[in-house]
């Protein structure tokens, strides 16, 4: 079973470079990748753990890079995934630090979201305490120190934080695909169907944004998803093939608190 969309808690996952290779040790994924939010930092600690064993596993070095396509349909926020890639490439690290830049503003500003919608203020004291310890600051942080302050329910959070305005924190989609599309390493369009349900977007809508990403560089499309239906497959394979575009299949698995219902391999 091949699993090529895995997180650490390097970004939003929960388990460290061990702890991951434990489980797909113990499960049916015989290849998989890391893909963490806008840093490489949990698959290259993957691949040092995994130099040290004899297993025969498949691994694939991975990035998940959070981006915006600026000049199409108005703008369309996606996640493109970066894989096979060497970990040296200098015009890579370039775009993951201004990720991480990006990302940072974000904070500030996804705090004061929180105050103004679900009425929690979180005190800069310990926000800044918070991401000493943090690589990637995202979604389930923040739920989890408003969890200090306040019982409060989960769907709900992500239900309002999917309405916070968040395209000025992204990278530009074409620009990071053309800048890398000479050295080793190819883009995969990370869940279309996600893309559908934030934009209320249809079948055609994924294929006209394929094939201009495809005219830039676009190497694949995640066809199999943890939260795509079997429907979804055979559309997003038709596209996939319309374009002579790789398939690849990912649980986009974080751990059993952040994403409950999402196991190892666990795609449809």
């Amino acid at each position: 079973m091949t699993d090529l969309h895995i997180h650490t808690l390097y970004s939003d996952g929960e388990y460290n470079e061990h702890e991951i290779v434990e489980l797909i040790e113990n499960s049916q994924v015989t290849e998989f990748a890391i893909t963490d939010h806008d840093t490489i930092i949990g698959s290259m600690k993957v691949a040092e753990v995994l130099k040290q064993t004899n297993s025969n596993i498949i691994f694939h070095s991975g990035v998940e890079m959070t981006c915006r396509i600026f000049d199409y349909m108005g703008g369309i926020n996606v996640h493109l995934l970066y894989r096979d890639f060497d970990y040296d490439n200098p015009v890579l690290e370039k775009f993951l630090i201004k990720g991480q830049l990006l990302r940072k503003e974000k904070i500030a500003a996804t705090r004061e979201f929180v105050k103004d919608t679900i009425g929690i203020e979180i005190p800069w004291e310990r926000l800044n305490e918070f991401c000493e310890n943090i690589h990637v600051f995202a979604k389930p942080h923040m739920y989890k120190l408003i969890c200090e302050y306040a019982n409060y329910d989960r769907d709900k959070y992500y239900k309002i934080m999917d309405k916070m305005d968040t395209q000025r924190f992204k990278l530009d989609a074409v620009d990071v695909i053309e800048a890398l599309r000479e050295y080793k390493g190819y883009f995969t369009l990370a869940h279309p169907r996600e893309i559908m349900n934030e934009y209320d977007l249809n079948y055609q809508d994924i294929d006209n944004i394929v094939s201009y990403l495809a005219q830039h560089g676009l190497k694949g499309i995640e066809t199999k998803h943890s939260k795509q239906s079997e429907l979804d497959h055979i559309e997003f394979s038709k596209i996939a093939k319309r374009y002579n575009l790789i398939e690849t299949f990912g649980s986009d698995y974080h751990g059993p608190t952040v994403k409950p219902t999402v196991k190892l391999g666990g795609y449809r």
